[in-house]
C-alpha cells in the first residue's frame, strides 16, 4: 500500500537535518510504503509511529526502500520544456546555417571552362554572353544566400544565448524539479501489527545530509539609541532534493555525527591484577565455516521454484566403532551413570543435546548468548581421553563448535531461551583442572575490532558472495543495501545515490556568507532555536535567509572615550540577554530609524549576561577636550627627592538632543612592588573617579581609572585630576618624567 505524506517539521543541526512527515489515510494494510522521499535519505535513520488509529495498531518494523515514478506521473516543469524547445530551435538553425554554407561552396565552384579545340582546328570565339550570364547568376544568388546566412547566423546566436539562459536557470533552480522521464525516489516501508479500516495517521522521521545554517541579525534602533529591536535570522543552504514549503523549522547547534553511547563505568578493584574480560555479545569465527555452504555449492547455486520444499540436510557420517561403544556407556540426562573409566562425573549430564546452551548466567565472565537453531541430528561423541571424565572436555568443545557453526558468523550470539520447554541444557565446561578442583567455565578471549559491536550497522552478505558469506561486516553511513528488490537496474540506483552524495558534500564545503562564522557549541552547551512562523526553503544548494525570532534583550547606549590615546568618542550598545538561549556570534545589520547605519559583528552572549557591548562607530556629536600641565619640584629632607606633578583638565561637550552616558578612561603610573622608593599619589580628583581592576572589554590594564557621568543634552561637564609621582633625585622615569 503506497501512501503520500506531508512534510511537517525540519530540525537543522550543524551538518544535516531531521525531517518529520505525516500521512493520513482511511484504512491500512499490514505493510505501508511512504513514497516520494528524497534520495539523500540516510538508511539507518528512519523511524515510524502511529499517531491516531484503532487500539492495538502499532509499528513492528521500519526499513527504507526505493520507489520509481514513470510516464505521466512525472510533471515536467516549464523551464525543462523551454530548455528542450531551445535545443530544438538551435538544432534547426544550425542545420539551416550549414545548408547555406554548402550552397555557397557550390556557387563558388561554378566557373566557365574554355573549350579546347582539336589539333589543327582554328580557335573558336569566346562565349562572352554565356560567361556574363553565368557570372550574373552567381553574383545574384550569392548575394541572396549571404543575406539569408547573416539572418540565420543572428537567429542562431540568439537561440544559443536563449539555450544558455534556460540551462543556467535549471542549474540555479531547485533540485526538486524533475527533468527526467522517470524518477527514482526513496521510500519508507512500515510493517504494522494488523489491518485497520478506520482513519489512521502515521508519522515517519528520517535524516538527510547536505543541510547547513549560520546565524545573522538585524538591529533596528530608535532615534537617540534609547531603544530598539533585535531579530535573529538564519542563512540556510540545503540540497536534499525536496523543497521545504510551509514547514516548522528549528535550528540547533548540536551535531548528528557525535555518538551518544552510554558511558561504560570501570570498576576499581583491590587485589591481584586480572586480564580485561572481553566484551559480551561477540566471539571469533567458528572453525569449518565454509563447510556450512557445501550443500549450497553442490546445488550449483540455482534457485528452486516457489513452493518446492528444501531437501533435508545430509546425515552425518556414522561415528567410529569406538565412539559408538562409548555412547552406549553414556547414561541419559536424568539418570547419570556411575563414575567409571571412560564415563562422566556424577554432576555432569552426558546425553547428546539437541540444542546447545551457553554457560549459566551466574557464570563469571560468560557473555550473553542468543538462542541457536535446533539440531535435528545428534552430534557424534568423541572418544574418551584421560581418566575420570576427561572425555567430557572433547564433548563440550564439539558442542560449542557445532553450535557456533550453526549460527555461523562473526558477531553471532546465543542466549538462554526461557520459553523453550523440554530443551536440553548443557554447560560449557573445560577439561578437569590439573589441581583437581573440578571444572571451570570457558571464557572467550577474542577481542572484537572497533565497530563490530554496533549491530545496527552490521550486515551479512548472501551465500553467493565468496569470501564474505557467513561473516558480518560493517556498512557505510551512506548505505545502498536496500536497493535489492527494486525493479530498476542497480547501477542506475548507485549512480543516483552517488550524485546525491556529491551534492551533500558540495553543500558541506559551501563558502559562508560574509562575516558569518561556523555554528558551534557555546561554552560546551548546545541550544535550539525555533522559528516563530512556517518557512520555505528551496533545494538549490545556495544560501537563503529565513526569519527565526525576535530576541528579548535589553539595549542601553553607552559612549566610551580614551582621550589620552585619541579624542574620538565611540558609540557602544550594552546588550542584556534575558532569553534562555545564547546569542551566537554573527553579522548584524544596524539601522537607526529608516536609515542604514552599518554592518558589524555580534559577539556571542550567554543567557542572562549583561556585560557584552556592541560597537557602533564614532559619535561626532560628542566632543572631548583634554589639557595637561606638568610641574617638576624637589621635596623631602634636604631635597633628596623629586616631585613630578601632573595635572589633567577634561571637558565634555554633548551636542545630542538626548542625555549621553559617557565613560572617560585614564591611566596613572604604576610602580613595581620591588621599587620601594617610588610613590604615586592621587591628589585632587573632581569628580572622584573609579579604580578599575581586572578585565575590561577583554583586556586587563593596570592603573586604569575611569569617570562615569551623564551629560545632559547640549550641556558641558569638566573633570580635573592631579597625580604626584615621588622618585629619588638621582633617578628618572623610563621614557621621561613627564606623563600624560
Amino acid at each position: 500500500m503506497n501512501v503520500t505524506s506531508d512534510l511537517q517539521t525540519v530540525t537543522i543541526y550543524r551538518e544535516g537535518a531531521v525531517c518529520t512527515r505525516r500521512a493520513k489515510m482511511e484504512g491500512v494494510s499490514k505493510e505501508v510504503r511512504v513514497v516520494g522521499l528524497p534520495m539523500g535519505l540516510v538508511s539507518g535513520s528512519v523511524r515510524g509511529r502511529i499517531l491516531t488509529g484503532p487500539v492495538g495498531l502499532r509499528v513492528l518494523d521500519v526499513r527504507p526502500g526505493f520507489d520509481v515514478q514513470f510516464g505521466d506521473t512525472v510533471d515536467e516543469s516549464a523551464e525543462v520544456k523551454a530548455r528542450d524547445a531551445a535545443k530544438i530551435e538551435v538544432s534547426r538553425l544550425e542545420a539551416s546555417f550549414n545548408r547555406f554554407d554548402g550552397e555557397l561552396r557550390e556557387l563558388q565552384s561554378l566557373k566557365p571552362i574554355a573549350f579546347t579545340p582539336k589539333e589543327g582546328e582554328a580557335p573558336r570565339a569566346a562565349p562572352v554572353e554565356a560567361t556574363l550570364t553565368l557570372t550574373g547568376f552567381v553574383d545574384t544568388r550569392m548575394e541572396q544566400l549571404l543575406k539569408d546566412k547573416r539572418a540565420v547566423e543572428k537567429q542562431l546566436k540568439d537561440a544559443r544565448e536563449e539555450l544558455q539562459l534556460r540551462e543556467r536557470r535549471l542549474n540555479e533552480a531547485s533540485s526538486e524539479k524533475r527533468s527526467q522521464r522517470a524518477k527514482v525516489t526513496r521510500a519508507i516501508v512500515l510493517s504494522l501489527s494488523m489491518e485497520a479500516t478506520g482513519p489512521v495517521e502515521l508519522e515517519v522521521e528520517y535524516q538527510v545530509p547536505g543541510v547547513r545554517w549560520v546565524p545573522n541579525y538585524t538591529l533596528r534602533l530608535e532615534k537617540g539609541f534609547q531603544g530598539g529591536t533585535l531579530r535573529m535570522r538564519a542563512s540556510v543552504a540545503q540540497d536534499t532534493g525536496e523543497d521545504w514549503k510551509g514547514v516548522a523549522l528549528s535550528l540547533s547547534t548540536a551535531t548528528l555525527l557525535r555518538r551518544t553511547d552510554v558511558p561504560e563505568l570501570k570498576s576499581l578493584r583491590i587485589g591481584r591484577s586480572q586480564p580485561q574480560p572481553p566484551k559480551p555479545g561477540f566471539r571469533a569465527l567458528p572453525p569449518g565455516l565454509d563447510e556450512l555452504f557445501a550443500g549450497y555449492d553442490s546445488m550449483g547455486r540455482t534457485a528452486l521454484p516457489q513452493g518446492t520444499p528444501m531437501p533435508p540436510p545430509p546425515a552425518p557420517p556414522p561415528p567410529p566403532m569406538r565412539q559408538q561403544e562409548k555412547q552406549k556407556k553414556m547414561a541419559p540426562r536424568d539418570e547419570p551413570a556411575p563414575e567409571e573409566d571412560g564415563a562422566y562425573p556424577e554432576e555432569v549430564a552426558a546425553a547428546a543435546p539437541q540444542r546447545s546452551r551457553a554457560a549459566p548466567r551466574n557464570a563469571p565472565g560468560a557473555p550473553p548468548m542468543a538462542s541457536a537453531p535446533s539440531m535435528s541430528v545428534a552430534m557424534p561423541m568423541p572418544a574418551a581421553k584421560g581418566r575420570g571424565g576427561g572425555a567430557f572436555g572433547g564433548v563440550a568443545r564439539m558442542a560449542v563448535g557445532a553450535a557456533a557453526s550453526v549460527v555461523g558468523g562473526v558477531g553471532s550470539m546465543m542466549k538462554d531461551s526461557e520459553d523453550d520447554e523440554g530443551g536440553a541444557e548443557m554447560d560449557m565446561l573445560s577439561e578437569e583442572s590439573p589441581t583437581g578442583s573440578g571444572f571451570a567455565p570457558v571464557i572467550p578471549t577474542y577481542t572484537p575490532a572497533e565497530g563490530l559491536l554496533d549491530y545496527d550497522r552490521l550486515r551479512m552478505p548472501g551465500p553467493e558472495v565468496s569470501g564474505a558469506r557467513g561473516k558480518l561486516s560493517q556498512t557505510s553511513d551512506f548505505d545502498a543495501v536496500f536497493a535489492i528488490g527494486v525493479s530498476v537496474q542497480l547501477d542506475v540506483v548507485m549512480a543516483v545515490l552517488s550524485t546525491w552524495q556529491q551534492r551533500s558534500i558540495k553543500v558541506n564545503h559551501l563558502a559562508l556568507p560574509p562575516r558569518c562564522v561556523q555554528v558551534a557549541s557555546f561554552d560546551q552547551f548546545d541550544f535550539r532555536y525555533d522559528c516563530v512562523a512556517p518557512v520555505e526553503v528551496a533545494s538549490t544548494g545556495t544560501w537563503s535567509t529565513v526569519a527565526v525570532m525576535e530576541c528579548r534583550v535589553g539595549l542601553s547606549p553607552q559612549y566610551v572615550c580614551v582621550p589620552s590615546v585619541e579624542p574620538k568618542v565611540y558609540r557602544t550598545l550594552a546588550i542584556a540577554n534575558s532569553t534562555s538561549t545564547a546569542l551566537l556570534s554573527g553579522p548584524v545589520e544596524v539601522s537607526v530609524g529608516d536609515e542604514f547605519l552599518m554592518t558589524t559583528t555580534m559577539p556571542a552572549i550567554p543567557p542572562g549576561a549583561n556585560t557584552e557591548r556592541l560597537g557602533l562607530g564614532v559619535e561626532e556629536a560628542i566632543k572631548v577636550a583634554r589639557k595637561t600641565n606638568f610641574v617638576e619640584t624637589t621635596g623631602g629632607f634636604l631635597g633628596g627627592s623629586q616631585v613630578l606633578k601632573h595635572e589633567l583638565d577634561l571637558e565634555v561637550n554633548n551636542r545630542l538632543s538626548t542625555p549621553a552616558a559617557i565613560e572617560i578612561r585614564e591611566r596613572v603610573p604604576v610602580a613595581y612592588p620591588s621599587e620601594k622608593d617610588i610613590k604615586v599619589e592621587e591628589a585632587e580628583v573632581k569628580p572622584p573617579w573609579e579604580k578599575v581592576e581586572g578585565v575590561v572589554d577583554g583586556v586587563a590594564i593596570s592603573g586604569m581609572r575611569r569617570w562615569r557621568l551623564t551629560v545632559p543634552p547640549g550641556g558641558r561637564t569638566t573633570m580635573t585630576a592631579q597625580v604626584l609621582v615621588r622618585i629619588p633625585a638621582d633617578k628618572m622615569l623610563v621614557g621621561g618624567n613627564r606623563r600624560g
